[in-house]
């Protein structure tokens, strides 16, 4: 049935929604299928950053593999993923419900619910005005809209890892608690705010259990816990739970700063303390309880921002879609109870589950019909311009608006002075040069010398801006026409631009005195106090010209005429697996102000300087723990069945 809803998606190659971020998910899979990177250094957002940061990789790497081995599109194979992961959604569900409650009837009821209605959009008016009306198919909506098909995909992975967990512990076998753990650990794998839904989800089902259950359970929990952990590490490494954590932290839609989050998170804890407690009294079903809790959780987050705008939890909207699952397990378990207890009411409520599905069924297909509308990709800008940038600017930088940015590098290999995926950026000064580029200050005449210092600064060789009859969707550029008798124009269509940012030295790497290096992070946009003489050198005719050439995905020269009191600028960000050689010596490396790396390589004449990145020895040591987990757990399977 969810296949028949979404069947039009797994015949589409490009949509009419190129306001989804799913532009950018397109262009990792691309990015994949072309490098099959691993734990490789990724140029092509932000200055760059490792790989692994990026996003998750399994539905990315699902996607590649898709389109390598049945001769897709990147784009086609995304689509045909994507639907899967919705269509698999109701029948998870169905899993999740019947290990639960053992009752198939009431599973398919609640199978049917989930599938067919969107219970957030009853609650949140928002999201119903979002929607266009409380029938329609919100989930669907986040998948193709907003391009929440990792999430949508998580949370199916989510669902059967939940109910294989519950086996676990019911069957109390190794083979049992093993698919547990590889399930739970299936879920990191994919998506992080479902990894996240998860994290909740288990500790409400811990919380759900009775003294005696936990007593009897404890063992076998934390071991399918560590097991998961084990198998989970290869695809979620410790140093990117931690920056994807403080990076979730302190950009858009961040938890709110001050007392209020502190005081919803108290008011949380109390409340929860308050309904284990009811629950318990009532002497509910585990089922009930667990789902009950979870509920309260997810519904705390998601109404607390929407009722008072405090976010408890960074993001916390996004967990609206994660809510519905615990809301239509909570209602099925209730009909279930109320049917036991009046059966007689069994046969009118077949019928009229029966008439609803009809009718949601119907609806669901118009509505999946008017969002999936194919769309001829060669006749927007988005194409357009990251085609003009492919011919014309070749391995150089640029910088591009909204949906142009989201969409470049699913249609080119050009790297890109922002992107995507705020979580992977190494620093502060990139998140500080893509708000003020963008923003601009004051007027046109402030914006366009403040956004060339930074775009100087960090080697972009041309930018692309849109005006208020741009096509482009999202026109976040402040004081559009900025640039407008200030840079060459390269090229227009419309109230579209491309503009020529002069470089001296247009290449990565760069010559500087060493006094000229910027040494303090600026507080924002504006402070350019150290910014303006290093950009200043940038343009000095007095210094020598460098170039920069990659010469692998890990590994780069850098060649120029220097001094030894010179230092060589990389507009690439530092990351301490960065090493150094000048003539087979390592030479020193640090970062400067910007985030930038910085090499004094102590040259007098021609100088060429070998960049090489290693991710270090964290891939081992995770992979090491990875094949202890799975040769501990084959062992286990080997004894029992000896």
């Amino acid at each position: 049935m969810n296949t028949a809803v979404v069947w039009r998606l797994f015949r589409t190659e490009y949509l009419n929604q190129l306001q989804s971020i799913e532009g950018a998910f397109i262009a990792l899979a691309r990015y994949i299928q072309e490098h099959w990177p691993g734990y490789d250094w990724f140029p092509m957002w932000y200055g760059g950053f490792p790989f692994a940061r990026t996003y998750q990789p399994a539905f990315h790497y699902t996607v590649a593999a898709a389109a390598s081995v049945f001769g897709l599109s990147v784009a086609s194979a995304y689509h045909v993923v994507a639907a899967l992961g919705y269509a698999l959604g109701g029948v998870a569900f169905y899993y999740l419900a019947k290990a639960l409650c053992e009752d198939r009837l009431i599973a398919l009821g609640g199978a049917l619910a989930f599938s067919l209605f969107s219970p957030s959009l009853l609650l949140l008016p928002a999201l119903r005005h979002d929607a266009a009306g409380l029938w329609n198919a919100r989930r669907l909506q986040a998948m193709v809209v907003y391009g929440e098909a990792p999430n949508v995909s998580g949370l199916t992975v989510m669902m059967f890892a939940l109910g294989l967990l519950h086996l676990a512990l019911k069957r109390r076998t190794r083979a049992s608690a093993i698919a547990a753990a590889a399930a739970l650990a299936a879920v990191p794998a994919v998506n992080w705010p479902a990894t996240v839904a998860l994290t909740l989800a288990v500790g409400c089902y811990v919380a759900a259990l009775t003294a005696p259950e936990l007593r009897a359970s404890a063992v076998r929990v934390a071991g399918i816990g560590i097991a998961a952990a084990g198998f989970a590490c290869p695809f979620a490494l410790p140093s990117t739970i931690w920056s994807t954590y403080h990076n979730a932290n302190n950009m858009a839609e961040s938890p709110t700063p001050g007392a209020g989050r502190w005081i919803a998170l108290a008011l949380l804890l109390a409340g929860f303390a308050v309904v284990r407690f009811v629950l318990s009294r009532l002497r509910a079903s585990f089922a009930l309880r667990f789902a009950s809790l979870y509920l309260f959780v997810l519904a705390w987050f998601v109404l607390t921002v929407s009722w008072t705008g405090v976010r408890a939890i960074p993001q916390p909207m996004r967990f609206h879609v994660a809510m519905e699952i615990p809301l239509i397990l909570a209602a099925m378990l209730f009909t279930q109870g109320a049917l036991a207890r009046w059966p007689q009411w069994r046969p009118a409520a077949a019928v009229l589950l029966a008439a609803f599905c009809l009718f949601q069924f119907i609806h669901y297909r118009q509505y999946a019909r008017k969002i999936i509308t194919r769309l001829d990709v060669r006749k927007t800008i988005e194409f357009q311009e990251a085609g003009w940038f492919d011919r014309n600017i070749r391995g150089g930088r640029v910088l591009a608006p909204g949906t142009v940015s989201f969409w470049m590098n699913a249609f080119t290999g050009v790297p890109q002075m922002v992107g995507c995926c705020e979580q992977s950026v190494l620093g502060k000064p990139a998140f500080i040069a893509a708000y003020i580029t963008a923003a601009g200050h004051e007027d046109e005449a402030q914006s366009a010398d403040f956004s060339l210092l930074w775009m100087k600064a960090f080697a972009v060789q041309a930018v692309a801006i849109g005006g208020r009859s741009s096509r482009e969707y999202y026109k976040p550029f402040q004081f559009p026409y900025r640039f407008r008798g200030k840079l060459p124009l390269l090229w227009a269509s419309g109230d579209d631009y491309i503009y020529r940012v002069p470089e001296r030295a247009p290449d990565l790497a760069r010559v500087v005195r060493i006094s000229d290096v910027v040494t303090h992070l600026p507080e924002n946009g504006i402070d350019v106090r150290e910014l303006r003489p290093f950009v200043a050198a940038l343009d000095n005719p007095a210094l020598p010209v460098a170039s920069w050439r990659w010469t692998g995905v890990n590994s780069g020269i850098a060649r120029a005429d220097m001094r030894s009191d010179q230092a060589m600028s990389i507009a690439i960000n530092y990351h301490p697996g960065w090493k150094a050689f000048v003539g087979g010596r390592e030479t020193s490396v640090r970062s400067d102000g910007l985030g930038l790396t910085v090499i004094e390589p102590h040259c007098s004449g021609p100088c060429a300087v070998e960049m090489r990145w290693s991710p270090g020895v964290e891939p081992y040591f995770v992979w090491a723990a990875a094949l202890a987990t799975m040769a501990v757990c084959g062992y286990g399977l080997y004894r029992k069945s000896g």
